[in-house]
């Protein structure tokens, strides 16, 4: 008879075989999903029978993560700053990272009485979402390129039942901001900055299954960078927060671009493994 337990500790072994890093907490969350519990009703109840169909469902799980698919897609979902997120491969997985710019933008929109803040390149809704779930007066607004990216956002946004408006655009058109006044005190994107001759760097579970518009820039890092610093220029007001997530090897010339714009407190954040990742600055009055 198979248990929870026999289940975990199979899996286990096979993943780490495979060379899959933190096995333990990647068959755990499989089986949490297979069995529709949360982590403490797993593991208090480690010697209960599992039936052949949670089985069968669990091990689906374990073919495609031993097929390097990212765990959080093979769960379906992704914990980011305090709130849960359905992802599929037509958005990021939301990063720990990406959490320190969501805190960026809150300390400095502290003092600001319903602020209206435009996230560019929203994907799963991430930090749109957490932006209006921290600061419920904030107007929020989240814009993207990809129609499937916005399905899932908006699905989240539904779910979690806060109020952002999610907006078709593309953040490299001229024209994005035609139209649109300076009413924002914030805007914050988390842009594509990997150049395309880094990819077969990164790790197979991000470069053959993350959607690649979202991570690739072609030959430009920057391309992203200053058509965003263009429209902020028209849609922030002034003394408007523009807050960038960062390639750790391009901060510097991220920080370059808003200081020749004339942006002011003009500031280089390191995340928590002490690299430089994030980058902000106020539009001049």
């Amino acid at each position: 008879m198979k248990t929870r337990r026999t289940l975990l500790d199979a899996a286990t072994d096979r993943l780490g075989e495979a060379g899959i890093e933190n096995v333990r907490r990647n068959a755990e969350w499989m089986l949490e999903g297979a069995l529709g519990l949360d982590r403490t009703s797993l593991l208090t109840h480690l010697d209960e029978p599992v039936t052949a169909e949670e089985a069968e469902v669990f091990e689906a799980m374990m073919v495609r993560r031993l097929g390097r698919e990212p765990l959080q897609y093979v769960v379906g979902h992704a914990d980011f700053y305090g709130i849960r997120l359905r992802v599929t491969p037509a958005v990021l997985i939301p990063r720990p990272e990406t959490e320190e710019v969501v805190e960026a933008a809150l300390k400095r929109l502290e003092g600001v009485r319903k602020p209206w803040v435009l996230d560019m390149g929203t994907g799963s809704g991430a930090i749109a979402l957490a932006l209006k779930h921290e600061r419920p007066d904030a107007e929020v607004f989240a814009c993207d390129v990809s129609e499937d990216a916005l399905a899932v956002a908006a699905e989240n946004a539904d779910r979690l039942a806060l109020d952002v408006s999610f907006i078709r655009a593309d953040a490299l058109a001229p024209a994005f901001a035609e139209g649109v006044p300076a009413c924002f005190d914030a805007l914050i994107a988390n842009p594509p900055y990997i150049p395309d001759r880094e990819a077969a760097s990164l790790e197979s579970e991000v470069r053959d299954f993350e959607p690649p518009t979202a991570l690739f820039t072609g030959g430009d890092p920057l391309v992203h960078y200053r058509a965003i610093i263009g429209h902020a220029s028209r849609v922030l007001k002034p003394n408007g927060l523009l807050v960038f997530e960062t390639h750790t090897d391009y901060a510097d010339a991220v920080y370059a671009l808003l200081e020749e714009e004339d942006y002011t407190d003009t500031t280089i954040k390191s995340d928590l493994s002490g690299r430089p990742r994030i980058v902000w600055g106020r539009r001049g009055a």
